[in-house]
């Protein structure tokens, strides 16, 4: 089976490392022209760790992040409003959360796959299909034949508009600068998340690396249409809140934060068409809410990888609408729950957010978890 991944990010990644695991080779075409592993921090609950361990075959997958076991919510002055451990109670999961330096967690993909895996400056211009394939065309003037097509290539898909120029990447009113930065105080914690809610506004910090004091943050806000904040600007949205915060905020380089506009897809009724199928943020983009993006991804990927090698019938369609089926509903599900997180965090009254709140998204939290392959 001759499989296409357009987009060289985690997903991407990933996707081919599974499909690797299941000895299936994958080629892996990037618009890029280089690694795409900058960036700040990712993090991934038990069932995306579980994924990938069984991906890298090792504990180098604990090794190279940070067991993560609870999230605490709290109010700007630093008041406790809510606990949730992230092992969710009575599963059981036999892997902790993890939260992972972006660059470092790339790296670990990357170094699994075969040196070539990855065509670089091979934007994706086009996709033609018939009975019995799939041919896409590249920048650089190549087209490829596969039997399947893979788009992992984000929330701005090139492949999603090819295939479903109906579905939009919409701004969701949030706009996030993320950093990284050498801090330590004992008000913050080594093994959980720590968030701080405020009139439409959240920061948000974990630890990267206790050993090194290592910590990743972001503050996330509505951006009402206007420029993106700068350094200065965060500053003084965030003087109000409870130390160490500001100061961590404070100590991070311009260099090590960046800032970016949130997006959702809207409008996508369906993840395939004949032999393309998406995968990731292409498919199912959500905000950072409870950072389960790529553990969705990753579950997804284990599905597609299932669906195509469990596949008895002589043509893939059969076992795409399978995993169309199975994934999508559930996925759909636990975008809205993340969206109505963040309706709650950003654009509800301050003092919305309460123990009583938050307890009732995380009980639909769990039971989309009791539905996880892992």
């Amino acid at each position: 089976m001759k499989i296409g991944i357009v987009g060289a990010g985690l997903n991407g990644l990933a996707f081919a490392l599974l499909l690797k695991r299941f000895g299936l080779k994958a080629e892996i075409f990037e618009r890029g022209d280089g690694p795409r592993d900058a960036g700040s921090g990712i993090y991934l609950w038990p069932q995306g760790v579980q994924v990938l361990r069984f991906m890298i075959g090792d504990d180098r997958v604990l090794a190279a992040g940070q067991p993560i076991e609870y999230l605490d919510t709290h109010d700007r002055g630093g008041r406790l409003i809510h606990r949730q451990p992230v092992r969710l109670e009575g599963f059981e999961f036999p892997a902790p959360a993890v939260m992972f330096h972006r660059t470092r967690l790339f790296r670990l993909l990357r170094e699994a796959l075969d040196a070539d895996a990855v065509a670089y400056n091979s934007a994706c211009t086009g996709i033609e299909q018939d009975a019995d394939g799939v041919t896409a065309h590249f920048a650089d003037g190549r087209s490829r034949r596969f039997d399947l097509l893979v788009g992992a290539d984000g929330v701005f898909s090139g492949v999603r508009g090819c295939i479903a120029p109906e579905a939009v990447a919409t701004d969701t009113g949030v706009a996030a600068c993320r950093g990284i930065v050498t801090f330590s105080d004992p008000a913050l914690h080594g093994d959980r998340c720590q968030i701080f809610s405020y009139d439409g506004a959240r920061v948000v910090t974990y630890p990267l690396d206790v050993r090194q004091g290592l910590r990743y943050w972001f503050y996330a806000y509505r951006h009402g249409g206007r420029p993106l904040l700068g350094k200065a600007a965060i500053m003084a949205q965030v003087s109000g809140l409870a130390e160490p915060l500001p100061a961590m905020i404070a100590a991070t380089g311009p260099d090590a934060m960046i800032s970016n506009r949130l997006h959702r897809v809207d409008g996508l009724d369906a993840w395939h068409r004949g032999r393309v199928v998406l995968l990731g943020d292409s498919a199912h983009a959500m905000l950072p809410t409870l950072g389960y993006g790529f553990t969705l991804g990753l579950e997804n990927g284990f599905a597609l990888a299932q669906a195509l090698l469990c596949n008895c019938d002589a043509t893939l369609e059969s076992g795409l609408r399978r995993f169309d089926r199975r994934v999508r509903l559930r996925s759909r599900e636990m975008v809205a729950v993340m969206s109505d997180l963040t309706d709650l965090f950003y654009f509800q009254k301050e003092g919305a957010v309460t123990r009583d709140s938050l307890q009732a998204h995380m009980a639909r939290f769990r039971t989309l978890a009791e539905t996880t392959l892992f």
